[in-house]
C-alpha cells in the first residue's frame, strides 16, 4: 500500500500522560489533523458550503487505532496517510505513525460526505465531482 500524503508533528507535553507517553486518544487527533492537512493540500475543505449555499461536512462513522511502540514528549512523529477506499459517499483512510523508521501505531478512519440542513438535519450525499476527482488523483486511481 503506497502512501498518498505525509506530514510531521512534534509531540507536545500536554499530549502525554504521567509516564511521558502520548495518551492513546491523541492518535485520533493526529489522524484528523493529517486528514485536514491532506484535504488542504488538495484545495479541499472538511466543512464548507456548496455553490447553492448548502452546508457540508465529513462526519466520522468508524475509527480504530492499534499501537506498537510509545511516542514521547518532543518526539517528531511522521504520519503517513493512504486512501484505502473511496465510494460516491464515503472515504476510508489508513494512517501509519512513525518516529524515524520505528512503527508506532496504525489507524483507520471512515468518513461520509454529508449535507446539513436546518430542515432535514444531516444526511449522506454523493460528494461533489471535484472532490472525487482530486481524491482519486491523489490516490493514483
Amino acid at each position: 500500500m503506497s502512501c498518498h500524503f505525509r506530514t510531521t508533528r512534534r509531540v507536545e507535553f500536554c499530549e502525554t500522560d504521567l509516564a511521558g507517553i502520548v495518551h492513546f486518544a491523541n492518535f485520533y487527533r493526529y489522524m484528523e489533523q493529517a486528514e485536514h492537512e491532506f484535504f488542504r493540500s488538495l484545495g479541499l475543505k472538511i466543512v464548507g458550503f456548496l455553490p447553492d449555499g448548502t452546508k457540508f461536512g465529513w462526519p466520522r462513522v468508524a475509527t480504530s487505532c492499534s499501537f506498537d511502540a510509545p511516542a514521547r514528549y518532543e518526539d517528531v512523529i511522521e504520519v503517513r496517510l493512504t486512501i484505502t477506499r473511496r465510494t460516491a459517499r464515503s472515504l476510508t483512510i489508513a494512517y501509519e505513525f512513525f518516529r524515524d523508521e520505528i512503527h508506532l501505531a496504525s489507524g483507520e478512519m471512515k468518513t461520509v460526505f454529508c449535507i446539513m440542513s436546518p430542515d432535514t438535519g444531516m444526511k449522506s450525499a454523493d460528494m461533489p465531482a471535484d472532490y472525487a476527482e482530486k481524491l482519486d488523483r491523489a490516490a493514483g486511481l
